[in-house]
């Protein structure tokens, strides 16, 4: 035990009937979540289920549920799949399929050499289009961040739906507070331009390696004047500064998904057709890995 939060499943331990816990993926304020062998399917998927000392917590449960009925109705290539929900002792149980490869924040933190410049504009594509086909399901992700993002042979895929919900107004702070558009931070109308925001953060830092809103960038008065979301209080540092030689549309481009005034910012379409713009100037240049699955994506 630490504290009063029961110790999360062994290796070996049993789920539910017929789903063996092989490794405990992560740990949050509300979830865990588990790779388990299946024996229905014969292989391994990821299971979410509420953390035991939130079970009791309806909103925790009402937006697993969300989540798991939700990707039962998504099929998209850079999207994962669902498998289905399960019911049992630990509550509802999402399934959703094993993904290989590296989040685009893992990919951060362990590689010293920056991805090339193709590889962040494919990236980009692939974004774009699983938040294209989402916002035609009438849903908004509203947490695209490299934490969220699997990389694997050159493909992207955009996992955890926990925060999905149609557009709409919301509650202040609904998101992760570094990477929130400033409309989920200070509460109000939520729109396509919110995932364009995300897009924008998560090309920003694959670019860079720095985040665009790190608390580490911030003094504590503009964190305390700003509730917390330095998003509020500047705008991010450009591109330019923190890595040499980035093309200036893609750092307009980025600049612009980071609009504090979401109507300022471009559509989907725009961003895309931007990013198409710039990635054969790119590829004439040289500058595509000749390795794809150790970078992130440089295919459509």
């Amino acid at each position: 035990m630490t504290g009063q939060i029961p110790d999360p499943l062994s290796p070996g331990e049993q789920l539910l009937p017929g789903y063996e816990v092989i490794d405990l993926l992560s740990r949050g304020a509300a979830l865990d979540v588990y790779e388990v062998y299946s024996e229905e399917r014969d292989c391994s998927v990821v299971a979410k289920v509420i953390r035991p000392d939130r079970r009791d917590v309806p909103r925790v449960r009402r937006r697993l549920l969300q989540e798991g009925r939700l990707l039962q109705t998504l099929a998209h290539p850079h999207l994962v799949r669902g498998f289905g929900i399960l019911h049992g002792p630990p509550g509802p149980v999402v399934l959703v399929e094993t993904l290989t490869g590296k989040t685009v924040a893992e990919y951060i933190e362990t590689e010293r050499r920056r991805p090339p410049m193709a590889s962040v504009a494919y990236l980009g594509l692939h974004l774009c289009s699983a938040m294209h086909y989402l916002h035609g399901r009438g849903y908004l992700h509203l947490d695209v961040k490299p934490e969220n993002v699997i990389v694997a042979e050159g493909t992207a895929k955009v996992i955890d739906f926990s925060l999905a919900r149609r557009p709409g107004r919301s509650r202040r702070g609904f998101g992760t507070p570094e990477y929130l558009s400033p409309e989920q931070a200070r509460g109000g109308l939520l729109t396509a331009a919110a995932d364009v925001w995300g897009i924008g953060v998560t090309l920003y830092e694959a670019a860079t390696f720095h985040r665009a809103f790190g608390p580490a960038d911030g003094g504590e008065v503009a964190l305390r004047d700003s509730g917390g979301y330095l998003q509020l209080t500047r705008p991010a540092a450009s591109p330019r500064r923190l890595r040499r030689g980035l093309p200036v549309e893609f750092i307009a481009l980025v600049e612009s998904c980071l609009a504090p005034d979401p109507v300022q910012r471009p559509t989907l379409p725009e961003v895309r057709a931007q990013l198409h713009a710039l990635t054969p100037d790119v590829a004439e240049a040289g500058d595509v890995p000749d390795d794809p699955p150790e970078h992130l994506p440089d295919a459509g």
